[in-house]
């Protein structure tokens, strides 16, 4: 060996030697005392502790030295290296090391080993440890201790190692101040594996610590200034541990909070908690910890560092926790909240409830603001979004943050103290806010999802909603919403347009159409209550302002329906007096000009048209036009109508609606066409001129002249059936008319007089054709019941199937007398001859049926046959007809005798009919 500077035996370990072998020789059971020792530490308080205590000594050779310390480990052969850089062994070190139970170290602040006995662990991995220092070096050597007990004359069978020490005179690795060399008994695999497990959490706990390396793996740590702790009293610090292994590396990091002599720390980007921690001081304890943060403190411990010492009080510990709550997301807050049903042992359970004690009483829980609150007076609505937070927190201090108002975090905050806020509490608060509509609607907005089941609509029921009259309701009930509507109704109160939300109506507020606001009997019962009489004041309309919003609304929608009674609200007219809006009509009515000079309207103010608009006027009843009146469940002629009820008796059942012109009887005769054009061009009556059952068009046909001549005496220009027989309506609109003029088939018996005069005319010409439709259309009337023959005009003259005007003729009620009768004399009930239609014509023009008027009879008996001979067969089908039953009889020359009175005459015929017998002409005699 090279000469030591400080000579051979710098620390005189023969001294020690020999100091200790005296007192073992003087006193056997003191050899056999420290042997005991020894094992109780090696085999109990120091087993699985060899890096553990290693780097302790490390941590503190660095802090004395002032520096970062390093410390390396490696294997050489069965040699396990443990070198470190910081103070180098000293005399007092070396006779500590060699003594039980007592240190060297002075009891400052930093210093981790204090009872002298951390070294011993050593002793349980090997039988000879050498100590290398820049100062020096010593070994302990159990077979050298053996041979200098057996020496001294002691039995050598149980000896401790680390009771002798020697010289050396090896030094340490280069750079580092001290090298532990352990002898192993054992393959050094396992440990190395441990220590690499240690080693990231050694470099955590030994601040002094900057750099642990293992078998080439290098662990190092960081530390830089971490967020900014309020107090001064506290600090904290970002700790990034870093593990550098060929071809690998990771960083962990951890947030550190230091108040007092306690570390509190946690993953600072996040990361889980160990599922199983224990306490350390600052290394780790066999003290089980349950809580979710990492705890290093400087509590004093036992001898073996397992366990707290009797006098220290693990609840001090709890100082720095709330530090480092608020140093976290709030979510995070409430996951580190610890809890005390999952304590593992009485520590743990008393250093929570000194956490959790701090918890109730400094504030810390996460406010919707953004500052922390004491739970004690915090309180959680649940489901709390960002926004409805940032709405509420404006008024209201102690809502918890968002971010853990969940159902999920209720139990834990209840165990705080925190109360829990329901919607129907929230509803209470808000009662005294003044915010403006649209505030409210964002309000509304925040809320709703919040609101999934009956449950949350139920505690919304005394919500606060502004009105749109200013007001404000607690509550939905009554309230009304409307799309098209956005003025104030008096009589409805409704949701603030910008207030509106989904959310009212899933509470319950009704929409609102224009038709039901003005429909509403509230509305009715306040123009009820206008008094005609009175005086109107500086309101233009005399009512307060009520026309203005009703025609407001009317605006708001061109096409709801307007309940009739709303007619009847008072307007002013020019002369400064209220009236009825149906009463009124509007300045410059084209109406005005078609009535007669004493009609009863007035005129409606004309500001009150400024006021109120003239479209809106016309839809409460005000004239421009014309004006109809509608109900759409009539039940009898209760229309004030003129003519009414005789319309009514016309019908067969009750309209299912009414829509009818009125005051058509104050129209001045001259003015008819002009009044017939006002309701051809007027989109709403044009349709009532062309309903020919309609009271409109009903009473225009009876009553309107044109030219002298009621509009029912007037056929439309299009109707080219009725050409010659009905003159035209010279009016431009004249086929817009058509309900209102005379048409073919007749309705009521004037219809008919007037069709069948017309025929019987000499000065008109019409068709043969013509007169037998008109014929034909007269009659089926009479069949279905609408007129009764009785009942009409019979005309002086009548049309033959000639064309001609005749005032004797007859009505052939038997086709076969078409053969021998003349057309002159010849009047058709129809297309086809049928006796019944024949015996009404003949009632209507008073005629006589052609088998009364004549006598016929066949002048030969004829030949007999049957209906199957070809002759009859022919006839047949000439006739589309079946084949007839009864006698047949066949003539080479049909005559028959035709007597009227005492005239006769002869006339041949190709068939005829007599009692019963068909007489057919064969085909070859036939008359062509």
């Amino acid at each position: 060996m090279s000469a030591d500077p400080f000579g051979p035996d710098p620390f005189d370990t023969a001294a020690l030697r020999s100091s200790t072998l005296d007192a073992w020789v003087a006193s056997p059971t003191r050899l056999a005392e420290d042997a005991a020792a020894e094992s109780d530490l090696v085999t109990v308080g120091y087993r699985d502790r060899l890096l553990t205590e290693l780097a302790a000594n490390a941590a503190d050779a660095a802090a004395a030295a002032g520096i970062a310390g390093e410390l390396a480990v490696w294997v050489d052969g069965d040699e396990l290296h443990v070198a470190n850089t910081g103070e180098p062994l000293s005399v007092e070190g070396v006779r500590s090391l060699a003594a039980l139970r007592v240190s060297a170290k002075a009891t400052t602040d930093g210093q981790i080993g204090r009872f002298g006995v951390g070294f011993t662990a050593t002793a349980t991995v090997a039988d000879r440890v050498e100590i290398r220092s820049r100062t020096g070096s010593v070994v302990f050597d159990r077979a050298a201790t053996v041979e200098a007990v057996r020496d001294a004359g002691l039995s050598g069978d149980t000896v401790p190692v680390l009771r002798l020490v020697w010289p050396s005179e090896v030094g340490p690795a280069d750079g580092f101040d001290t090298e532990v060399v352990l002898s192993l008994r054992e393959p050094a695999g396992p440990l190395i594996e441990a220590m690499l497990e240690q080693a990231p959490d050694l470099v955590v706990e030994l601040a002094a610590l900057q750099r642990i390396t293992v078998d080439g793996v290098e662990v190092s740590v960081e530390r830089s200034a971490g967020p900014a702790v309020e107090d001064d009293q506290a600090s904290s610090a970002i700790v990034t541990v870093s593990v550098d292994a060929a071809g690998s590396a990771s960083t962990r990091r951890w947030l550190e909070v230091t108040r007092g002599g306690t570390r509190w720390l946690v993953d600072a980007d996040g990361g889980r908690a160990p599922e199983r921690d224990v306490l350390r001081a600052p290394t780790p304890t066999d003290i089980e910890l349950s809580l979710p943060c990492r705890c290093i403190t400087d509590l004093a411990l036992t001898p073996d560092r397992r366990h707290l010492h009797p006098g220290a009080e693990i609840g001090d510990a709890a100082t720095g926790y709330v530090d480092l709550l608020l140093l976290v997301d709030p979510v995070r807050r409430l996951q580190l909240v610890p809890e005390l049903h999952l304590a593992r042992n009485r520590d743990d359970a008393r250093l929570i409830e000194a956490v959790r004690g701090q918890l109730r009483d400094i504030a810390w829980l996460p406010g919707a603001d953004g500052e922390p609150l004491l739970p004690s007076r915090a309180v959680v609505l649940i489901g709390l979004t960002d926004r409805l937070a940032e709405m509420l927190s404006e008024h209201f201090a102690d809502l918890v943050h968002p971010d853990i108002s969940l159902a999920q975090h209720l139990p834990t905050l209840g165990r705080l103290g925190v109360e829990e806020l329901g919607l129907a509490g929230l509803v209470e608060r808000l009662g005294g806010l003044h915010h403006e509509p649209s505030w409210w609607h964002d309000l509304y907005e925040a809320l709703a999802p919040l609101v999934s089941t009956g449950r949350e609509v139920e505690e919304l029921g005394a919500l606060p909603i502004p009105r749109s009259d200013g007001r404000m309701s607690v509550g939905v009930r009554g309230l009304f919403v409307s799309d098209r509507i956005a003025t104030p109704m008096r009589w409805i109160p409704t949701v603030h347009p910008d207030a509106r939300h989904s959310l009212l109506e899933r509470l319950g507020v009704q929409e609102l159409s224009v038709t039901d606001a003005l429909a509403d009997p509230a509305l009715r019962v306040l123009i009820e209550d206008i008094d005609l009489d009175g005086a109107v004041g500086d309101d233009l309309a005399g009512d307060d302002g009520l026309a203005a919003e009703i025609c407001a609304v009317l605006r708001a929608d061109p096409d709801a329906a307007v309940p009739p009674w709303l007619t009847t609200l008072p307007l002013l007219d020019t002369d400064g007096e209220l009236r009825p809006a149906d009463e009124l009509l509007l300045p410059d009515s084209p109406l005005l000009s078609v009535l007669v000079d004493d009609h009863p309207f007035g005129v409606v103010d004309a500001e009150v048209v400024s006021e109120c608009g003239a479209d809106e006027l016309r839809r409460l009843g005000v004239g421009w036009g014309f004006l109809t009146v509608v109900d759409e469940l009539p039940v009898g002629p209760d229309h004030d109508l003129p003519d009414e009820e005789d319309w009514w008796d016309t019908l067969p059942d009750a309209p299912e609606r009414l829509t009818a012109v009125r005051d058509l009887d104050l129209i001045d005769d001259r003015s008819w066409p002009e009044a017939l054009t006002m309701m051809a061009t007027d989109e709403a009556i044009a349709p009532l001129l062309a309903d020919r059952d309609g009271y409109t068009a009903w009473w225009l046909r009876r009553h309107a002249e044109v030219d002298g001549l009621l509009l029912g005496e007037y056929r439309a220009p299009s109707d080219e059936i009725l050409a010659g027989i009905i003159d035209p309506l010279d009016h431009p609109h004249a086929d817009a008319l058509v309900g209102a003029l005379a048409r073919l088939e007749p309705d009521t018996a004037d219809d008919a007089a007037l069709l069948l005069t017309r025929l019987g005319d000499p000065d008109r010409d019409i068709t043969a054709g013509a007169a037998v439709m008109v014929h034909a259309a007269v009659v089926a009337a009479c069949r279905r019941g609408v007129i009764d023959p009785a009942d009409v005009e019979v005309p002086e003259r009548v049309r033959t199937i000639a064309g001609t005007v005749t005032e004797n003729a007859v009505v052939v009620d038997q086709a076969w007398f078409l053969q021998a009768l003349s057309d002159g004399e010849t009047v058709l009930a129809g297309p086809t001859v049928t006796a019944t239609d024949a015996e009404t014509l003949a009632t209507l023009l008073d005629l006589s049926l052609a088998s009364e008027e004549y006598t016929a009879t066949v002048r030969d008996p004829g030949d007999a046959a049957t209906w199957a001979h070809p002759e009859a067969v022919r006839f047949g089908a000439e006739r589309g007809v079946e084949v007839p039953r009864g006698q047949v009889r066949l003539h080479d020359e049909l005559w028959i005798t035709l007597r009227d009175g005492d005239s006769h005459r002869e006339v041949r015929v190709r068939s005829w009919i007599e009692d019963g017998v068909t007489h057919l002409e064969r085909r070859a005699h036939s008359v062509s």
